[in-house]
């Protein structure tokens, strides 16, 4: 497991993206600057483009919060 910051420049047969939630991915804050929100959809492509052969994409229908 790591995150996708960390696996720039690198590749995998398999990867799992989770998360996949307004608020977690992209963060909370880049939905209120637009250079935050290019950050996250630059990050999310290389998060997508790791994958090899298979990528799995998740989000939860509800979360639980305290």
């Amino acid at each position: 497991m790591m995150t996708a910051h960390s696996s720039k420049g690198l590749e995998f047969p398999i990867v799992f993206i989770v998360g996949l939630e307004d608020y977690i991915f992209p963060l909370a804050n880049a939905m209120q600057d637009p250079k935050t929100l290019e950050e996250e959809r630059r990050l999310m492509y290389v998060a997508v483009t790791r994958a090899k052969d298979v990528l799995f994409l998740s989000h939860a229908h509800s979360r639980m919060t305290r």
